[in-house]
């Protein structure tokens, strides 16, 4: 009978066909797998994993040539790369150091080799104004060249530079407020286009008289009304921060529900009767903006102008953080702080006096049409 080991056996012991003798071969890791038609299959095996079939004959020259071949080849040590190689100081050619050094060698990195103490704003625009033709990559550019600096600050032990250079050049993007903020000519022109009656005059008053926004005008319904009162949970933040708000219906607001028949859960409908989605509904608010020849306005600019004209009306911080929800003073500073600055420019225009000097520009009563705070200087 013949015996046959797996893996780790050191030997197989294989009956010669028609003959009663026996072979033994004392080789490990063979492993004896025959196929489900019998026919014997061999395969070297090392730590659990198949590294290559051998010939069907163990008894061959063949068997014993690839047995050891794949044997050999355990014991080889493998050629690992690590960070601790040193490169050449030549690159070889068809390697990646090679290639990495071409790069390097390019026009795309002529500043590659620049001291750092010469590498200054006026070299730092020249980078930033290569990518000029796209802004936006220029700014990209500009925003990781201040990141390498950055890090270079906080080397340890020692920094490498002491300045953020790149800090000190502008991106080319402009810097702006946000959102434009919607004025009191905006609307009446925005009305004349769409007619009071109009949906897009009612997604707008809902906007002016409570200060949502897009997320929860898509919401706001005949359910959220109780009295004149509209109670309802802020769409963003409604998991970490959830905030409700209770806002009083304005009389205007109420005058133009009431041109609107209810004809479900929510005030903004589609032609079909249906909710919006937030982005649609959103969208469809551009679209009238646009529409109504203020393609510079969104539902956000409604937001901003409301908290503008509550500020310049003299609401206080606490009433704007009530009506929008805010959770601190900070967003509410911003506009009563600016309204605060425009109602003291009013005041300090009228203390201008430019003395006799000023007598010889045109005068109220003269037809110049100056405002009634600038009147002429009596003698005393």
């Amino acid at each position: 009978m013949a015996c046959r080991r797996g893996t780790g056996g050191r030997c197989f012991e294989l009956e010669s066909v028609g003959m009663n003798d026996v072979a033994t071969i004392d080789l490990p890791y063979i492993e004896y797998n025959p196929n489900r038609h019998g026919k014997d299959r061999y395969y070297f095996r090392f730590d659990g994993k198949r590294i290559c079939r051998l010939p069907d004959d163990p008894h061959s020259e063949e068997f014993t040539v690839e047995y050891w071949k794949a044997r050999n080849g355990l014991d080889a040590p493998e050629k690992t790369y690590t960070e601790k190689q040193v490169l050449a100081k030549v690159a070889r050619p068809g390697t990646f150091h090679y290639l990495c050094s071409h790069y390097l060698q390019s026009k795309a990195f002529l500043f590659a080799n620049m001291p750092l103490e010469a590498l200054d704003a006026e070299n730092i625009e020249k980078l930033r104004d290569r990518k000029k033709e796209t802004p936006f990559a220029a700014d990209e550019r500009l925003k990781v060249l201040r990141q390498i600096f950055e890090a270079g600050k906080a080397a340890k032990p020692k920094p490498l530079v002491k300045v953020n250079t790149a800090k000190l050049v502008s991106p080319f993007r402009a810097q702006t407020d946000g959102h434009a903020t919607m004025r009191d000519d905006d609307i009446a022109q925005y009305v004349k286009h769409h007619g009071k009656e109009s949906k897009a005059v009612l997604g707008l008053t809902i906007l002016m008289f409570t200060g949502v926004r897009v997320s929860d005008l898509a919401a706001i319904g005949p359910q959220h009304r109780r009295g004149d009162l509209l109670t309802f949970r802020v769409f963003k933040g409604r998991n970490k921060h959830p905030t409700t708000l209770q806002i009083p219906v304005h009389p205007i607001l109420d005058a133009v529900l009431s041109l609107h028949p209810v004809k479900g859960l929510t005030y903004m409908v589609t032609e079909y009767d249906r909710p919006f989605s937030i982005k649609g509904l959103g969208n469809r608010v551009s679209d009238w903006f646009t529409q109504a020849g203020l393609p510079h306005l969104s539902a956000h600019s409604v937001r901003k102008g409301l908290a503008t004209n509550m500020a310049e009306n003299e609401a206080t911080d606490l009433m704007l953080e009530g009506m929008f929800g805010w959770k601190d003073a900070k967003t509410s500073k911003i506009y009563t702080r600016n309204a605060r600055r425009a109602r003291l420019a009013r005041q300090a225009v009228s203390k201008i006096d430019w003395g006799e000097m000023g007598n010889v520009l045109p005068h109220p009563d003269e037809g110049g049409g100056v405002p009634d705070c600038h009147t002429r200087r009596k003698d005393k």
